[in-house]
């Protein structure tokens, strides 16, 4: 006997712990399918094992380290959705909003202040200091708790996220492909400094318990019951071709060949969270090249390393160049490295 649904229920999938490909495909796919006669869908679910996931506009080899990822284990998948790469394991819990776009704002502000209210909420009655920053950023003291992404696939306004129980910081670091070790180090402490977790913040929480204060917050912002559906069969059939595709060689190689002779440069800039940036530059002073690793905020160098051919001794120039302008620092460089 078919289901009798609430006219404005929202379905809900739980997926729970399932394979790391299946928490990409089944959202893409049921945006991929959805008409303005289908249900809004709410899916849940926690990857079994790690991987990666590159946003849609990134090259693969300018951002993760391709023979790291292979001696780790660490599949990649590229999204249909923008951002920045992330890092996915089973101390995560991934929800995925799939709507007809008719049915929420169409101003990317409202969307995310609508939506990501829930999340915010979870937080808050974990006890935990959360806000909504710079559109789509969750942060708890100040520092980022959450993954988020969003736009449209087909008729779908989508949005996903993560929020963090734990977090392999290593891992990501290991995974990038970066022009030089400061500039990873860099990264690694900036990530460590401004990203956070729920077990960090709160203690030893239940990820169930979490689950089900983010889905009645859902409820409460969007203004409608939410229900537990299970996927059809067409959405089933349909996930395993979308996973065909994001895992491709084809599709994880997109935009590479924007570069001449494919000789792929690592990336020379890295967010780390609203307003935080690793950034790479050269320059040359005195006929000597310079390479600097930069950690900035608000275009403003927190923390400068740079190192020369041959080499010398920076350190009054890296110390001088903290509170510069991004943008100044070559001037600096050529006033204070005499």
């Amino acid at each position: 006997m078919a289901k009798k649904w609430a006219p404005d229920a929202i379905r809900l999938l739980n997926l729970g712990p399932t394979a790391s490909w299946r928490t990409q495909a089944v959202y893409h796919a049921t945006a991929e399918m959805m008409t303005a006669d289908s249900r809004d869908t709410i899916i849940l679910c926690q990857p079994l094992t790690p991987y990666l996931c590159l946003g849609y506009q990134q090259i693969f080899d300018s951002v993760l380290d391709r023979a790291e990822c292979e001696r780790q284990n660490w599949p990649v998948v590229r999204r249909y959705l923008g951002g920045g790469t992330t890092y996915l394991d089973a101390n995560q819990l991934l929800f995925q909003c799939v709507f007809h776009h008719s049915r929420l704002p169409a101003v990317m502000d409202d969307l995310y202040a609508l939506v990501l209210a829930a999340p915010v909420n979870t937080l808050k009655r974990l006890g935990l200091n959360a806000r909504l920053r710079a559109m789509k950023e969750i942060e708890v003291d100040g520092q980022r708790i959450a993954h988020i992404s969003g736009g449209r696939i087909g008729e779908a306004t989508v949005i996903v996220g993560s929020l963090l129980f734990d977090f392999d910081y290593n891992a990501l670091a290991q995974a990038w492909r970066v022009p030089n070790e400061a500039f990873r180090d860099l990264a690694s402490a900036a990530m460590r400094d401004r990203m956070t977790t729920i077990w960090r913040k709160s203690g030893p929480v239940n990820p169930e318990q979490v689950l089900w204060i983010l889905l009645d917050e859902l409820a409460k912002v969007l203004g409608r019951p939410i229900e537990r559906g299970t996927p059809q069969q067409a959405e089933t059939r349909h996930s395993q071709q979308v996973a065909e595709r994001i895992t491709s060689a084809e599709y994880l190689n997109l935009h590479g060949d924007v570069y001449e002779n494919k000789v792929i440069p690592p990336m020379k800039s890295l967010k780390i969270a609203a307003g935080v940036y690793i950034r790479a530059a050269e320059a040359v002073h005195e006929g000597t090249p310079v390479y600097g690793s930069f950690r900035v905020r608000e275009d403003v160098i927190e923390e400068a390393r740079l190192r020369s051919e041959p080499a010398r001794d920076w350190q009054a120039v890296e110390a001088g160049l903290c509170g510069v302008a991004f943008s100044d620092w070559k001037d600096v460089l050529a006033k204070g490295g005499g």
